[in-house]
């Protein structure tokens, strides 16, 4: 007799039952039986600590509200990442330990704050912080994406209309003119110079852009290389301060938010260099770590990398270790650099497109003139004769 598993079916049931799943469901829970976690986005996961939160401000045990998230079908993808930390609660695990075990989708940044809530008796409170935290990151990254986006589409659609001009329309105005033997201007000559080229050598300069791409990629995989391009990233005329708000900003909000928590100021230090993703920055921010670790204070440390901190910023620092109340001046650096984030992106935009637009509108217009110009002398050739 063949002998059946705990849900009664034997193992070719069990097969079948398994494979009359959707392919993506059984990976995923395949995935999650040995351990493996499904990565999640940012969103999914804010979702999650908000909901958390909210449960277990109104009294909700931890266990039955990953279990109430688990069955919640916009979390459908964080099933069985929900179900397995519940089933580790269960076991007797912390839920900072039971996070801790998908790396995937939990940073240790992210697991230490839950484990100072969980110290701290203020679980509900560390969650609304690190949802909230997110939501701030994830509103501004949308924000400056949506700025941007009209500019990138511009030039995807220009460089695509001129791309067509140069290889499609081109060669047969020049077939045209080749068989009414017309005299072609020097600007013509030149457009079928380009077209010419566009369309036997073009697909080497794609080839080259991508190459050129992965080769960044790859370069940017050592340390030392990366950091060396973030700092000239920095130095850049209108892109550097704009970068360099950015990268300040994810150190004080991370920052600010562990100091919040509980953690002294080396141990946030430590935590918050890790969550900057300029290279350059990191290492500035790491400095900073080992000295106020040496006894320094960090006011002086900020005043001494002014490259990295704007001086309101070493100012509000400043003050804030005076008075006592660093973690409250970090609350106010977060919202003076969202404000700068937001004022460079607009003054960055609000040049960019009227150059962009007027720059794709005159090499269009270049194009069709050099096209036209040859045909408006034919047209006077033949109403000569």
């Amino acid at each position: 007799m063949r002998q059946r598993n705990s849900k009664g079916l034997s193992p070719i049931n069990a097969t079948a039952a398994a494979g009359s799943q959707p392919f993506g469901v059984a990976r995923r829970r395949q995935a999650a039986h040995k351990g493996v976690a499904t990565r999640l986005s940012n969103r999914e996961i804010t979702q999650v600590f908000t909901n958390l939160s909210t449960l277990l401000e109104n009294g909700v045990s931890l266990p039955k509200a990953l279990g109430a998230l688990a069955e919640e079908r916009s979390l459908e993808r964080c099933r069985d990442i929900l179900l397995g930390v519940r089933k580790r609660l269960e076991s007797g695990d912390l839920f900072s330990t039971a996070i801790g075990e998908y790396k995937s989708c939990f940073d240790t940044m992210t697991v230490n704050q839950v484990k100072v809530g969980e110290r701290s008796g203020a679980l509900g409170e560390a969650l609304t912080n690190i949802a909230q935290q997110r939501q701030k990151a994830g509103k501004l990254r949308g924000e400056v994406i949506k700025k941007l986006a009209y500019p990138v589409i511009l030039v995807l659609v220009g460089a695509a209309v001129i791309t067509f001009l140069l290889t499609y329309v081109v060669p047969v105005f020049e077939e045209t003119y080749s068989n009414a033997k017309v005299p072609l201007p020097g600007v013509t000559q030149a457009l079928i110079l380009v077209g010419s080229i566009a369309r036997n050598y073009g697909w080497m300069v794609v080839l080259a852009g991508v190459a050129g791409a992965l080769g960044v990629a790859q370069l940017r995989r050592r340390e030392d290389a990366a950091r060396a391009i973030d700092t000239q990233m920095l130095r850049l005329p209108i892109l550097g301060p704009w970068l360099r708000d950015i990268a300040v900003l994810e150190l004080m909000n991370v920052l600010g938010n562990l100091m919040e928590a509980g953690f002294t100021l080396a141990d946030a230090l430590s935590e918050a260099a890790e969550s900057v993703s300029n290279r350059a920055v990191k290492g500035s921010v790491r400095d900073l770590h080992r000295a106020v670790n040496q006894g320094e204070r960090f006011s002086r440390e900020v005043e001494r990398h002014s490259e990295l901190f704007p001086p309101m910023v070493s100012q509000l620092v400043i003050v804030g270790e005076q008075s006592g109340k660093l973690t409250k001046a970090t609350q106010h650096i977060r919202a003076h650099l969202h404000e700068e984030i937001e004022r460079k992106t607009n003054l960055f935009v609000g040049v960019i497109e009227p150059v962009l637009t007027i720059s794709l509108a005159s090499a269009v217009g270049m194009v069709l003139l050099a096209i036209y110009l040859p045909m408006f002398d034919m047209i006077n050739a033949v109403g000569g004769q």
